[in-house]
Parts: C-alpha cells; structure tokens; sequence
C-alpha cells in the first residue's frame, strides 16, 4: 500500500536532515519529534521508496531547502514549509493548515507540562481541527486576544484557544476583555484588572505562542468581522499598514503606527513572552507583505507557510 502524503513528507524530512543536513538519528528524531526508534524507520523507508539516491528525488526537497535559507535570513528557531501547485494533492489553505497541524502536535504530543499561548484566525483554527484528540490535561491554553467586541458580541472563528484547549482537555485561560476599548480610561480598567494581569503573565511565560498574521484591506478578516470598518481600514492603509498581529496594525518594517486604535488594542504582545518562542501560520499573496514586516519586526521566530510565499519572502 502506497504511503500516506503526511507519512512521506515526514520521511523525507528524516532524509533531509540526515543526508544533507549531517544530523545523526537522534538529533532527527528530536526535530520531529518521534522516537530514534522512528526517526531511523523513517530514514531506512526513504531508501526503500527510492527517495535516496545521489540527491532527494522528492518535490518536498525544494521546501526543505526554503526552510534552510528562510531560517538564516531572518534568523529563525523554526521553519515549516509546505509545498503547493502541482505538487499538492489539496488546496493551498488546506496544506498550510495540515503542516501547522504537524508543528503544533510536536508540543502537544509531550508529556511534560507546557503552556501554550495561542491566537486566532481561520487558518489557526483549521490547522487545530485537524490535530487528533489527545488528553493533556496537564497543558494550560492561554489566549492572547479576545473573541468580543466593546458590546460583548464575539466572534466564533475567533474562539480559536476554546476550540483547542477543548479539543486536547486542557486547561483554558481566557483573556478577560474585549479587543479593543473604547477609551483610555476603560483601557486602563481592562488591562490593569488584576485578572488580566494574570492571564498576561501566563502568556508572558508560555513555552509556545501560536498565531496568525493578518492582511489589511476591505476583504481582510478583521474588516469581514467588523472589529474595524472599511472607513477605519482605508485610514489606516494610507499611514502605511500592511497587516496586523493580533490587532495590533504594523507598517512594512514591521513597527507598530502611530495610530488611536493601537493604543486600545488589549491583546498580547508576542514581543513580551520571555521564552521568545513564538511561531506564526500564514500564507498567501495577500498576506506575503504583513508576514515580511512580522519577521523584519521580529514579532516571531517561527513560521509555517507554503513553498510559494517562502519564494517571496527569500527575494524580497
């Protein structure tokens, strides 16, 4: 029986990193997070496909080869890149969600306790409907940002740490406010509660921060969901935005503008965890600007996204 896209793509991966890359099998298996045990099946199937010989006959390999040069020009921990066009099976938002799936079950399939921050998006939240049930009751999910608004309406696509804190039996740390408020002073009341403040200081200690990066524009998620209207966005793309994390709007060299909203923001900022283990999920022309001011910004060490926009960001 032919093996499964996800099963191949990981024994290349072993390939890669043990004929090309040098590592010796246990360093192979601690990159993907399997057994040595595993990790030397994997390299011994390669063979065995007839994915080794003189190079890797694989089209996975120019992905691998992407992640390499994307981690040493912008100095990043971590880099997953999946590949797109002819060589995927599904669409494009479908691979990107099933490869950051494969990331996030690398932290989540240990057994020592670990927190997690995590953000929101329709690309995070698929990604976690892919992962498999596991109990880790053990781990706490911290969210970064909030599903509601100033009225107290929400946002179901925005539940995204709900979502995944139930999906593994976590336990679930909500952020006690909505995104944006409406003035200085209940800005103040929100973000100096003393349960924010607690919340805060978890996500300020998380292992691992997942997030997304989002675009700006009329057709952006955050305008479709009404945290902004296409008034507010338009005044904000002539300032020079180019995307946001976590609602918080930045320019292209990835400093966040001079602007009201970015002062009622009451997300967390990524650039405060302590661990500095932050991984972003996101792909696609529209977004290829924001991501590109993210990492210049160094909102981030970690990014999962897919073989086409891993071209642009390596020649721009």
């Amino acid at each position: 029986m032919k093996e499964s896209n996800s099963k191949i793509d990981s024994i290349v991966r072993a390939a890669w990193l043990y004929y090309v890359s040098g590592a010796n099998q246990s360093e192979v298996a601690a990159a993907l997070g399997v057994s040595r045990p595993a990790a030397q099946r994997m390299i011994a199937a390669a063979k065995d496909e007839g994915i080794i010989s003189i190079g890797i006959n694989h089209p996975i390999a120019s992905c691998l080869e992407y992640e390499g040069l994307l981690k040493d020009k912008f100095k990043l921990q971590l880099c997953h890149i999946v590949p797109n066009g002819k060589y995927s099976e599904t669409d494009e938002e479908t691979s990107l969600s099933y490869g950051g799936a494969q990331v996030i079950s690398q932290y989540i399939s240990q057994e020592t306790p670990i927190k997690i921050g995590l953000g929101s998006g329709k690309t995070l939240k698929k990604a976690i409907n892919y992962l498999e049930k596991i109990d880790r009751p053990q781990h706490k999910c911290v969210a970064l940002i909030s599903a509601m608004d100033s009225e107290g309406l929400c946002n179901y696509y925005d539940d995204v740490p709900l979502l995944f804190a139930s999906k593994i039996k976590a336990r679930y740390y909500q952020l006690p406010a909505p995104r944006y408020s409406n003035n200085q002073e209940d800005y103040n009341m929100w973000c100096n509660n003393p349960l924010y403040q607690n919340i805060t200081t978890k996500a300020d200690n998380a292992d691992v921060i997942f997030i997304g990066i989002g675009s700006i524009g009329d057709k952006s998620p955050i305008v479709q969901d009404r945290f902004i209207d296409n008034e507010k966005s338009e005044s904000l793309r002539k300032i020079g935005v180019v995307g946001e994390i976590l609602g918080r709007f930045i320019d292209e060299q990835g400093s966040g503008v001079d602007h009201k909203i970015n002062k009622s923001v009451t997300s967390y900022d990524v650039r405060n965890n302590k661990k500095q283990n932050v991984i972003a999920i996101a792909s696609g022309s529209e977004k290829q600007a924001a991501i590109l001011a993210a990492l210049k910004g160094k909102w981030l060490n970690g990014l999962v996204t897919d073989e086409q926009t891993a071209r642009w960001l390596l020649t721009n």
